[in-house]
């Protein structure tokens, strides 16, 4: 059992093409009322400028390891420099954030008071739809049907929270239980999916995951500002 207000690090693996969205993320983070978490930061594009403006907001910043060249194989380490850093520190829970994302000031309270092993949030990812680019939900249930994931339904929920089969790494709360025996990595025949890896590892763990659909992020796919992130907007929120 999870003990009263565990420790939670948040975790946000970020590059400089980020830049532009840092400031309205960060709002974000601030204005979290959950009272006890750090803020880590894993920088994976080599700019030392961006990280040092990172460590000027006063978070945590790991540079990761600049010999990594495919895109997969920098956030999958990103990943795992945020898990051995809970691990190393005793966090109770890490909650990987992207720094695109923009949850709602009740995301975290609201995400650990489930008491759940993982735990996702909601965001829209863009995703090619027979040919086409549609936002859809980054939540997914298994077909067994046509044997492939597919994204759930948000107006066909009837119990929240509800079970799902994996999630992006958008918004997702994990355990100690399961970061600290399961290690993150990439699908190598595909060179993507570390996010799809690691909801079959925990699976085949006997982890069960869960989505609360009531924790909608923003989702700053283009710079602030730009209309056609309204695409991709869940909450009341207005993208920064």
């Amino acid at each position: 059992m999870i003990k009263e207000e565990p420790r939670v690090l948040i975790g946000c693996v970020t590059h400089d093409k980020h830049e532009a969205c840092i400031d309205s993320f960060l709002d974000a983070i601030r204005a979290q009322d959950y009272p006890n978490s750090d803020l880590l930061f894993v920088e994976t594009s080599g700019n030392k400028d961006y990280a040092a403006k990172l460590r000027g907001f006063g978070a945590i910043v790991i540079e990761s390891d600049p010999d990594l060249e495919h895109p997969i194989q920098k956030v999958t380490e990103g990943r795992r420099l945020i898990q051995e850093r809970a691990v190393e520190k005793g966090y109770d829970l890490i909650w990987f954030v992207d720094s695109d994302i923009i949850p709602e000031s009740n995301a975290l309270s609201a995400l650990v008071s489930h008491r759940k092993h993982i735990i996702s949030g909601v965001c829209l990812v863009a995703m090619n739809m027979n040919g086409t680019s549609k936002p859809m939900p980054n939540i997914y249930s298994y077909n067994e049907e046509e044997e492939c994931m597919k994204p759930i339904n948000l107006e066909q929920i009837e119990a929240n929270p509800v079970e799902i089969s994996s999630s992006g790494f958008g918004c997702v709360l994990i355990s100690k239980d399961v970061f600290k025996d399961i290690r993150i990595r990439y699908l190598e025949e595909c060179m993507a999916g570390e996010d799809m890896a690691f909801f079959a590892d925990a699976k085949e763990k006997g982890f069960r995951a869960y989505a609360d659909t009531s924790i909608r992020c923003d989702h700053l796919v283009f710079p602030p500002g730009d209309p056609r992130n309204r695409r991709f907007v869940l909450t009341t929120q207005s993208p920064k």
